[in-house]
């Protein structure tokens, strides 16, 4: 259910929404906190809005400690490639070697704990494409004091489009799963892809719009525009797809969403003797995330990471081409799944959307080469896109 805030809840919110500084924010999201009614239908929000304050105050003390110019966007590395994938782990895990095997990179490997004292990239290359690897410093236990360390390296992984989670072998595999997901959760993050997306866009006039290309399960757009203009939002675009309730909505405009990141599992040293950890490997997921057993010593099943990187991230290539011309297979557009050929042609060129007329499709998704489509075809990996215009 909906929180139903009172009149003084909400015109708290809102005085947060205005602050900019995290000092003033922390302070106004404080008293937001304070002003929530305490009964069992509010329990979910109060956790959710306890956990935002607690990252502000990180977000606070990792400034004074890095210094004044210091923030959350200075861990951040430019994206480059088809996507950006980070690679989560505890100290000693392998993650250093692995980037050494999978790219060009020469990060430093030490025996040592803690060797990586800040973010190392490298290229991956898989078949046409370039991954760009991130290695993370080490994530420190539960039980140290320096959360401002985990929240930095957790902000990371926020900015990626996917992340690998490390983990040895050697060690209880459970635990160490365990730890970082429950960091990711207690951060925004998810691996896990919900039915509920709403998409809130502020702008400075035109009223509210709501687009639904899912399904409202307990509400009108009459009880969404209502709860945007009783939380002081008056000029938006909300965009609502797949399932969603009013709580949903709410979710989203108290920016309490979890962020969605795809994610696979890589168990390093199968070359030891791995008993305590034999049942982890049998499912070939954990939490409906997909495990690869590998051994950066011995390079068994490190080909297969590329395939698996791809596979979780839920894109496709797609090859465009100009009439009687070949189609440049080198550097593909990189769609999600499922993407319509307007969205194609929408990513090539703003013109090519508007005056599309229709589209000649060579691949998987054509019924006979060269087959004539609309607008709403749904695109396959590798397929070749020729669009014709008005």
């Amino acid at each position: 259910m909906p929180a139903n805030l009172n009149a003084e809840a909400k015109a708290k919110w809102k005085k947060f929404l205005g602050e900019k500084r995290p000092e003033t924010k922390l302070k106004a999201l404080e008293e937001f906190y304070s002003a929530i009614p305490k009964h069992k239908g509010n329990e979910k929000l109060r956790a959710q809005i306890k956990r935002k304050i607690s990252g502000l105050k990180l977000e606070i003390e990792s400034k004074k400690k890095h210094g004044a110019r210091a923030s959350s966007n200075d861990i951040f590395l430019k994206k480059e490639g088809a996507a950006q994938i980070v690679i989560l782990g505890l100290t000693n895990v392998g993650k250093s070697s692995l980037l050494s095997i999978l790219t060009n990179a020469k990060p430093q490997i030490a025996n040592y704990e803690y060797t990586t004292t800040k973010p190392t990239q490298g290229m991956l290359e898989f078949e046409n494409l370039k991954f760009q690897l991130i290695e993370a410093p080490a994530l420190i236990p539960q039980n140290s004091e320096d959360k401002v360390w985990n929240s930095r390296i957790l902000t990371l992984a926020r900015n990626s489009d996917g992340l690998i989670l490390m983990v040895d072998l050697s060690r209880d595999c459970i635990s160490q799963l365990d730890f970082m997901l429950n960091s990711l959760e207690d951060f925004g993050i998810s691996t896990y892809r919900s039915e509920s997306m709403v998409d809130i866009l502020k702008e400075k006039s035109r009223g509210i719009q709501i687009t639904v290309s899912g399904q409202l399960t307990d509400c009108s757009l009459n009880d969404v525009k209502k709860l945007a203009y009783d939380y002081g939002i008056r000029n938006a675009i909300i965009r609502i797809s797949g399932k969603n309730s009013l709580e949903d909505i709410e979710n989203a405009i108290l920016e309490n969403k979890k962020i969605y990141k795809s994610a696979i599992i890589i168990a390093n040293k199968l070359d030891i003797k791995i008993e305590q950890n034999s049942k982890i490997l049998q499912g070939k997921t954990f939490r409906k995330i997909p495990i690869i057993a590998v051994s950066c010593d011995t390079k068994k099943n490190i080909d297969e990471i590329g395939k698996l990187i791809f596979r979780s991230l839920g894109i496709i290539r797609i090859y465009t081409k100009e009439p009687g011309e070949k189609a440049s297979v080198d550097m593909p557009f990189i769609m999600k799944n499922d993407s319509s050929v307007i969205k194609v042609a929408k990513e090539i060129h703003s013109d090519l959307f508007e005056n599309f007329r229709y589209a000649r499709i060579w691949g998987t998704s054509s019924k006979y080469p060269g087959e004539k489509v609309g607008r709403t075809h749904t695109l396959k990996d590798e397929d070749i896109v020729e669009i014709h215009t008005k």
